[in-house]
């Protein structure tokens, strides 16, 4: 029952963060333009979007060890390869 705590955590914390930075966001809209702005606006967007496409992958490697913790190799070892296919994607989408 822990194990589902702290994923829920996880995914909670990130979808908090997320919406936050998105919020921030739309707060510095309000603001008079310059570049400055304009970049914490772009970044602070940017880190959301970042943030909503970790929050799987976190819980993903979360719920992998966790259940490596109780003894369920199986399902670890599927945890583990996703995250090692994601990683795979990951990587030949920046050579590409």
């Amino acid at each position: 029952m822990a194990g589902e705590r702290w994923i829920a955590r996880v995914l909670r914390t990130g979808a908090v963060m997320s919406g936050s930075m998105f919020v921030a966001s739309l707060a510095l809209e309000l603001l008079p333009r310059d570049e400055s702005v304009h970049v914490a606006i772009d970044l602070l967007r940017k880190g959301a979007a970042s943030m909503l496409l970790v929050t799987p992958v976190a819980r993903l490697a979360m719920a992998g060890t966790l259940l490596g913790l109780r003894g369920e190799w199986r399902y670890t070892a599927i945890a583990a390869g996703v995250l090692a296919l994601l990683a795979l994607a990951v990587g030949a989408g920046f050579q590409a």
